[in-house]
Order: C-alpha cells, then sequence, then structure tokens
C-alpha cells in the first residue's frame, strides 16, 4: 500500500532523506571511479615506461624516442590525436637509413601537460627546445601529419636553415575551416570532448577497456599496430589529460591556422605531399558529414600544399585512409627517403623535383577524380 502523509512537511523530509541518499550514493561511485582511474594509470606508467628519455623544455617535460643512425635527422610529428606511439610502423623502417626521433606533445603519449593554449607556435616551439636539449642535431627531415603537418610547417618558418626537406601526410591546410565541410566534422568531435574528459576522470572508458568495450574508432586504431604497440595505445588513450589535451588543441586550431597563414610559402625546400584517397577517408565519418563533399574539399587543399614549394611532389595513397602510416606505411617510409637521398647526395644547388609530376604508390599517375 502507499505510504500516506498526513502533513506536507512530512512528505519533505522523506524526499530529502532520499536525495541524500542519492547523492552520497553518486559521490561514492564517482570517487571509486576516480580512485579506480588515478590507481590504473598508476599502474600503466610502472608496466609501460617511458621508451625514450624525458627532457625538461621549460617547466614541463617532453618525451622523444630515437632509433638509428646517422643524417639528416627524421623528426615524426603526429596528429591531434596522436603521439609517438602512432609511428609504430615507420619509425623502424626509417631507423635503417638514418637516425629517427619520434616525440610526444604535451599531454600526450608520456609528456606531460604544457601551458596553454596549445597553438601550433607553441607546439613548433616547444619542439625545438626539446631538439637542443635533447642533442639532436640536425639538419632534420620533418614529417608531419594531420595537425603535425601545420607545426612542422611552422617550425620551417623560425628555423629553415636547420630543415633538408619535409614530409607532409595527409597534412592540415591553413583554410581548412574556410570549407563548410570540415567545420562540420571538427564541430562534430569537439561537441562530445568535453563528455569524454568527464567520463575519463571518473574511470569510465578505463572500465569500458577492461570489459574490451572501446569506440570502434579506437579499436580500429589499435588493430593496425603491432600487438606490442597496442597496449601503450590503450595506456595513452586512459590518460586523463589525453581527452584535456585533444580538446586543447581543438581549441586553439583556429589561432594555429592564423598563424600557418602568416608564414607563406616553403621556397624551394623539397617537400613530398602525401594524400590519402582510399575509400574512406575517415574510419568513423560523422553523419552530418557528407563524405564526397568533404572529399572533393580535401583533395583541394592537398593540391594547394603542392604549391608550398616549387620543389614539391604529391603521391596518393589509394588504399589509405587519413591515417596513411597504418594503412600504407611504405609510402610514408619511401617519401622519407628520398628526402633522405636528397640531402646525402645533393649538390651544392639543389635540385628540384619535377613540379608537374603527380605520384599515387610511386608511379606516375593523374590526380583521382572528385
Amino acid at each position: 500500500m502507499p505510504v500516506c502523509f498526513r502533513h506536507p512537511r512530512q512528505w519533505m523530509m522523506v524526499a530529502m532523506r532520499r536525495l541524500k541518499w542519492l547523492i552520497a550514493t553518486l559521490l561514492l561511485f564517482a570517487t571509486i571511479g576516480a580512485v579506480y582511474q588515478i590507481v590504473g594509470m598508476v599502474l600503466d606508467r610502472r608496466q609501460y615506461p617511458a621508451p625514450g628519455q624525458m627532457v625538461d623544455v621549460g617547466g614541463h617535460r617532453l618525451h622523444v624516442y630515437c632509433m638509428g643512425s646517422g643524417s639528416p635527422t627524421v623528426i615524426l610529428e603526429a596528429a591531434a590525436p596522436g603521439w609517438s606511439s602512432y609511428w609504430s610502423l615507420v619509425q623502424p623502417e626509417v631507423a635503417r637509413h638514418t637516425r629517427v626521433c619520434a616525440y610526444d606533445r604535451a599531454g600526450l603519449g608520456w609528456s606531460e601537460r604544457g601551458p596553454l593554449p596549445r597553438t601550433g607556435q607553441r607546439m613548433a616551439r616547444e619542439l625545438h627546445r626539446l631538439l637542443g636539449r635533447a642533442e639532436i642535431h640536425g639538419p632534420y627531415v620533418l614529417v608531419g601529419h594531420s595537425l603535425g603537418g601545420l607545426i612542422v610547417r611552422l617550425y620551417h618558418h623560425d628555423h629553415p636553415k636547420e630543415v633538408a626537406g619535409i614530409v607532409l601526410v595527409d597534412a592540415g591546410q591553413e583554410l581548412e575551416l574556410h570549407r563548410p565541410e570540415f567545420r562540420a566534422f571538427v564541430n562534430s568531435g569537439k561537441a562530445s570532448l568535453s563528455l569524454i574528459r568527464a567520463m575519463t576522470i571518473l574511470g569510465i572508458p578505463r572500465l569500458a577497456a577492461f570489459f574490451d568495450r572501446l569506440p570502434s574508432f579506437l579499436l580500429w586504431q589499435e588493430a593496425q599496430v603491432p600487438e606490442p604497440t597496442r597496449p601503450l595505445l590503450r595506456a595513452g588513450w586512459l590518460r586523463t589529460s589525453y581527452a584535456r589535451t585533444v580538446g586543447d588543441e581543438a581549441e586553439a586550431l583556429s589561432d594555429t591556422l592564423h598563424q600557418v597563414q602568416r608564414i607563406g610559402s616553403l621556397g624551394d625546400l623539397p617537400l613530398v605531399v602525401l594524400t590519402a584517397t582510399g575509400p574512406a577517408w575517415w574510419p568513423d565519418m560523422p553523419g552530418e558529414v557528407n563524405p564526397q563533399k568533404f572529399r572533393t574539399m580535401w583533395l583541394g587543399l592537398q593540391q594547394d600544399l603542392t604549391r608550398l614549394s616549387s620543389n614539391s611532389t604529391q603521391v596518393f595513397a589509394e588504399r589509405s585512409s587519413h591515417f596513411i602510416q597504418f594503412d600504407q606505411p611504405e609510402l610514408v617510409v619511401d617519401a622519407i627517403r628520398q628526402l633522405i637521398d636528397r640531402e646525402r647526395n645533393a649538390p651544392p644547388q639543389r635540385g628540384a623535383f619535377p613540379a608537374d609530376k603527380v605520384m599515387s604508390a610511386g608511379k606516375e599517375s593523374r590526380a583521382p577524380s572528385s
């Protein structure tokens, strides 16, 4: 039988007691989740220590991992959601030919969080400080994927004499936010970042990972890398700082693009532009984005990148998504080797890439239709 209250005050007292129990229960679960998250990160750090060295760049430390020997030194700059582990299929192959270093931007991988805002210019300056303090000497071949492509261009602008060449791996372009298709793509991701941040603090993604219930996009990435790298990816994704850092870089993207717009061209610097033209550009494209319109827009921006240098060539990765280093890593390795060989064999006056040639997986072809 339902409980009858003779007085409204009696009902209020019962309601308040129930509300207090509800709040106490929620706080208990939140505390348990937060402790679970903290303990999990401590265990991850013990089980998966940084493979490279931690270098103080002024108030925070960045992680850099080098392999191989020789000159020029190749520097790998990852995309917005990535860090050094994202180059696990590329770095060992490049190390057969020269020294190659992958690093983690502040707040990603093993690196500590850095000051805000996380603009491209700030990150390029932190990279320069990292290379100097770690005594990683040039000349450098800079390799930038997605957001990383913007960062390496900013680095070259500030230190042109240190850079022997650039490889842009499906890189960002300074006018991308002027395109409605790209804005829709970015906004769909930014909308969920605040929720993901809160969930990460409470250990919810960590619990999902325990039961192998991570988002399909992360599981897809995990499946692309060598098995020893997979737990390193999970540990990186599950760091409390991960979603926060990705959000910070996304918030600063507009400023980063304005910074890149102001720096101009690369002159005659050797440049290879790798462009993804596979069936699906993004493994889990948001429903509000029209894939065909996005493809046309992206190909146009990639063509613009080839005009940055009078010494450029373009390679189409016909079986790749945006993550060419996962889908066709051999193309990234080949492009890097081209620039290594050019630097080693270059006469005092460097020659130029054939400006009118467009390459596809190592052979000449016409640009793909949009």
